[in-house]
């Protein structure tokens, strides 16, 4: 039985912000988060439930959740009541775990014990939690009972497997069945064991509030504030996520655990990996943990200027509706250990030393101003390749968003940026199978809890919503829709990166006749800029022209023979907005184009075009012809397509 307690009379969708009340009765307030109330509970839902799934319990009677709504008597109308209970009923509808909520009860805390003033929930809520109570019997053998409480009488937080053998001996219990003991009062919380771990398996730790805490001098940043000779390491634990080996080695060193023991677990669950940087000395262990960071609360879609190619967002998505608890920082960490993958620290500021204002603003308890743009606990920037492009991924609270932008031009990278867009998924979702497999203890996870969106571009609508109905065998010239426009498009040029081609061109030549071969080679060089005539001495003669107009790439260069076109197929330039949209260009950018050309269309479309011939590498007379015929402009487009021949 679950209870999942909230207050009623607070606004459920504003931004949660944690709380602690001190022993001397002053009130702490923690960082405001990009989670609201309602997705914490539905996170909380959907943790329950995952744990209960992973255990496959078999009982006759079905755990149940409740879910209590405390100061009801803040909601004086009884439509405020139901308000507030349907708000709650609508995080689990149609959720996987919809059948373990019981019930959701309001009530009011003022008339608990009152007898007959007694609010009834309160008194439904009482009468569930004895009924429970009376079940609430485990089977256990005498002898394990003792066993546990020799453990009790100790006056030590660690000890050795062979001693609890010996314990076992001594209760009566024989050594093979020793470790399944261990399990069972490890699945109860008694104690801690870990035979799967190679430097814990021969420890049993009976406290394990105290080897919490420990661990949690680290994670919690505790001691950061204390001497001065580790200043520079605790900056790097609290701005960047890199705990050094020196640092966690004088933390951890009197706990009675190795702490490369300790480190070893953290890596284990996935909630640090092992990393190379340039912030610290390379001969000592750096370990990258980004639940230590900060939170990030900005714009998700953010960017650092100057990037040349940027593929439309990508969103990993659950069944649940959001992002699990714990999935996203061992997502990082997983990323984090590939080979191909860096941290992104460019915009992080250089470490201070240990110097007198340092101490100064430490002792007095002053926050440090850093700037953090890359890294944070819910938000992390890779460079991935050589040369490198960027890759983002953020927690969204109902998705996983992921980013990928390209800082140099295409012609000076040896990869295209679609074949990295497609290997960067690939790593994620084999990265993503890694963490569901630690999350559920290295059981197979069924993958269709998990599935991947592409953020359609489509409208103007500030709604994110998907492309629909995307398959494996999609590729990137085959028509899609979404619900907000059902009419079938073709894929934006950004949108199009995460697909494959129709074929590869070799194959493509492949089934090309050796006559046309040569054609084909020289027709789809992007640089041809002109269609050279060529004669086939056959009896039969092959017109290539409309192809050949289809293939010649565009430049900054064809810039006024476009508007000319344009202009001369009256096309109406208030449309440039959504003429760049279907071109494939941003909308903060196009934004940004009519914020400097305010009320001047011919200056905005002449402003949009040169922007898309600048960053369309593959850009061409017929994806113009159907981004202007996607606008409603038709008469326009088949103008286009018989000027150029098409």
């Amino acid at each position: 039985m679950f209870l999942l307690l909230f207050d009623a009379s607070k606004d459920f969708k504003k931004r949660w912000q944690s709380r602690q009340n001190t022993p001397d009765g002053e009130v702490l307030f923690g960082e405001v988060v990009n989670e609201s109330t309602s997705d914490l509970m539905a996170k909380w839902m959907s943790t329950i439930h995952s744990h209960l799934m992973k255990h496959n319990k078999d009982d006759t009677s079905s755990p149940s959740l409740y879910c209590i709504g405390t100061r009801g008597d803040k909601l004086k109308a009884k439509w405020q009541k139901e308000r507030v209970k349907k708000q709650i009923q609508s995080l689990y509808e149609e959720k996987d775990f919809s059948d373990l909520i019981k019930d959701v009860l309001i009530i009011d805390n003022t008339t608990s014990g009152k007898a007959e003033e007694e609010d009834p929930s309160i008194t439904e809520l009482r009468k569930a939690i004895n009924g429970f109570i009376n079940k609430l019997v485990v089977s256990t053998p005498v002898n394990w009972v003792l066993f546990r409480k020799i453990f009790q009488k100790l006056n030590q937080d660690v000890i050795s497997l062979s001693d609890a053998i010996a314990i076992g001996a001594a209760c009566h219990i024989p050594e093979a069945v020793v470790p399944e003991v261990l399990k069972f009062y490890h699945e109860l919380g008694a104690v801690l064991y870990y035979p799967q771990i190679e430097g814990l398996k021969n420890k049993v730790i009976l406290s394990p509030k105290w080897f919490v805490d420990t661990i949690g001098k680290v994670l919690t940043l505790e001691g950061c504030e204390e001497g001065w000779s580790g200043t520079r390491r605790w900056f790097l634990v609290r701005n960047n996520g890199i705990l050094v080996q020196p640092l966690y080695q004088e933390v951890w060193q009197s706990s009675g655990i190795d702490p490369e023991e300790i480190i070893e677990l953290l890596v284990h669950f996935r909630l640090a990996a092992q990393v190379q940087t340039e912030l610290y000395d390379s001969r000592f262990k750096q370990y990258f943990l980004p639940a230590v960071l900060p939170g990030y609360t900005g714009d998700p879609n953010e960017a650092q200027p100057g990037y040349k190619l940027r593929a439309s967002p990508v969103h990993i998505t659950f069944t649940t509706g959001y992002v699990p608890p714990g999935f996203f920082t061992r997502l990082a960490t997983a990323v984090a250990t590939n080979s191909n993958v860096k941290l992104n620290f460019d915009n992080a500021k250089a470490v201070p030393t240990a110097g007198f204002f340092d101490r100064l603003a430490i002792t007095m308890k002053l926050r440090l101003k850093v700037e953090r743009k890359g890294i944070y606990r819910n938000r992390v920037c890779f460079s991935y390749g050589h040369p490198t492009d960027d890759f983002v991924l953020t927690d969204v609270n109902k998705a996983i968003q992921v980013d990928v932008l390209r800082y140099v031009p295409e012609s000076s990278h040896p990869v295209p940026f679609r074949t990295i867009c497609q290997q960067i998924l690939k790593l994620l979702d084999e990265c993503c199978q890694k963490v569901e497999e630690t999350l559920h203890h290295g059981h197979h996870v069924d993958q269709s809890s998990r599935k991947v969106q592409y953020v359609c571009q489509c409208s103007l609508s500030s709604e994110v919503h998907y492309i629909q109905d995307i398959d494996t065998e999609k590729t990137y010239s085959d028509p899609v829709y979404c619900k907000m426009k059902r009419i079938p498009r073709p894929l934006t040029i950004n949108e199009s990166l995460w697909f494959k081609e129709n074929m590869s061109q070799e194959k493509q030549l492949q089934e090309i006749p050796a006559p046309l071969k040569a054609i084909n080679e020289a027709s789809t060089k992007p640089t041809i800029q002109e269609v050279i005539s060529t004669t086939i001495h056959s009896p039969i003669q092959i017109s290539e022209s409309g192809d050949d107009q289809e293939k010649v790439i565009l430049t900054i260069r064809d810039l006024v023979e476009i508007l000319r076109v344009l202009k001369d197929s009256h096309f109406q330039t208030t449309k440039w907005f959504d003429l760049g949209l279907y071109l494939g260009l941003f909308h903060d950018d196009l934004k940004t184009i009519e914020d400097n050309c305010t009320r001047d269309a011919e200056r905005c479309l002449r402003e949009c075009l040169a922007k898309w011939l600048r960053e369309d590498i593959e850009a061409t007379w017929d994806k113009l012809a159907i981004a202007v015929a996607e606008i409603g402009e038709t008469s326009v487009a088949e103008n286009i397509r018989s000027t150029k021949e098409l």
